[in-house]
């Protein structure tokens, strides 16, 4: 009876551990921890359509979709660009913008598991879209 009443308890245990170590989910809001050369990053994740929208300074400046390549790894795809993103475990990650910090990892926070959407309301968004690259006819 005591073996059985220690192996339950070591049992749970291990669950709750197990639990607790679980890897995030790419989704919701993401921002620049800091501002990068005097322009915060934000990325918007749509988990259940996997559809991720970039902008720079609340300016859409890319979207294109996504896929979980391996736990934590995520494939983004659009028309203008290719990256991957590994999620940490605080879900948070790194990506890069050459035109913008010169190939230096940019930290991502998540802000909240709902994405944001800003209003296309801007004059200046082709100038915000050269940043990372995009050909403006």
């Amino acid at each position: 009876m005591r073996n059985i009443i220690i192996t339950m308890l070591l049992s749970m245990v291990i669950l709750v551990l197990a639990g607790c170590n679980t890897q995030p989910k790419l989704k919701g809001s993401y921002q620049s921890e800091t501002h990068v050369n005097g322009y915060y990053i934000q990325i918007s994740i749509h988990h259940n359509d996997n559809v991720f929208v970039e902008y720079i300074d609340n300016r859409e400046v890319d979207r294109g979709t996504f896929e979980e390549i391996e736990t934590g790894k995520y494939l983004m795809t659009s028309d203008h660009q290719e990256f991957t993103i590994d999620l940490n475990k605080d879900n948070s990650f790194y990506m890069t913008i050459k035109k913008l910090n010169d190939g230096n990892p940019i930290k991502m926070i998540n802000l909240d598991d709902v994405p944001v959407t800003f209003p296309p309301q801007f004059d200046d968004v082709e100038e915000y879209k050269e940043l990372i690259g995009v050909l403006i006819s």
